[in-house]
């Protein structure tokens, strides 16, 4: 069977999900789940073009504060996510942001505020097969570091701590399934809390552990959507995900002055 790479004719030096040459993507990447919200970086970045669109994927870059950054989606759960990191990573990227909603799991946490995972519960399925369960998904501290001084500059609320990155949005994160209760023990919001874990969302933990293992930093900030414990939504989260995006554009500032 023939061995497809991005050197193969038929994607003309590009790699095969992103589309996407060496070139076309920054050493800073920021990975948002949704294909629809790169587009909100048009309004935040200087010359925000998108490069590519396929399947869940799609990729922007432009500037920031005369930083260059670059937008990928990952679509929803490990799989996706460990394509597109592992594309990203071939085509040069340094350090990998994801930024995204999540449900947290304590009752003092607002909706809106955000939240900073230094680590992550590895539950999503992909990263099992780089690494034994027993290898730790962390964030790199350069980026925990920079995303929690662009936090304290824009005095949001955040938070800090470790994520339960799940490869299930219903049964793995302890909600009913189509009306059936199928959650198993430890997996419900309240097991996660016992555990002193802030928050529940799927990509996280496969961006820290591809990161580790490839020397990319790696990190995530998260707009809190919902409440577990007090059973709070934000309805029309655009506000916190706009607020969310512009704090992890600078934290890329903070990132390529500090450390790359």
């Amino acid at each position: 069977m023939k061995q497809v790479s991005a050197a193969d004719p038929k994607f003309d030096g590009k790699v095969p999900h992103l589309l996407c040459a060496p070139g076309d993507v920054a050493p800073i990447v920021l990975l948002p789940g949704d294909p629809g919200r790169v587009a909100m970086f048009t309004g935040l970045c200087e010359d925000f073009h998108v490069i590519a669109s396929n399947r869940e994927y799609t990729v922007g870059t432009g500037s920031y504060q005369g930083v260059p950054v670059s937008v990928c989606s990952t679509g929803i759960g490990a799989p996706s996510t460990e394509i597109a990191v592992i594309e990203l990573i071939e085509l040069g990227a340094k350090a990998l942001i994801r930024i995204g909603g999540c449900g947290v799991t304590r009752p003092e946490i607002a909706c809106g505020d955000m939240v900073i995972n230094t680590a992550a519960m590895r539950l999503g399925g992909a990263s099992c097969f780089y690494a034994p369960p027993e290898y730790p998904a962390v964030a790199a501290f350069e980026v925990v570091e920079c995303l929690i001084d662009a936090c304290k500059a824009r005095n949001a609320a955040y938070w800090k701590g470790i994520s339960a990155s799940t490869g299930s949005f219903f049964a793995g994160q302890g909600r009913p399934a189509a009306g059936r209760e199928f959650a198993m023990p430890g997996r419900t919001s309240a097991d996660y809390e016992r555990l002193g874990i802030l928050n529940m969302e799927m990509e996280s933990e496969t961006i820290m552990t591809l990161g580790s293992l490839y020397g990319v930093l790696a990190g995530s900030i998260c707009a809190v959507h919902a409440n577990r414990a007090t059973d709070q939504w934000l309805c029309d989260f655009a506000d916190a995900q706009r607020s969310m995006c512009q704090i992890a554009l600078d934290a890329a500032v903070l990132l390529t002055q500090r450390y790359l």
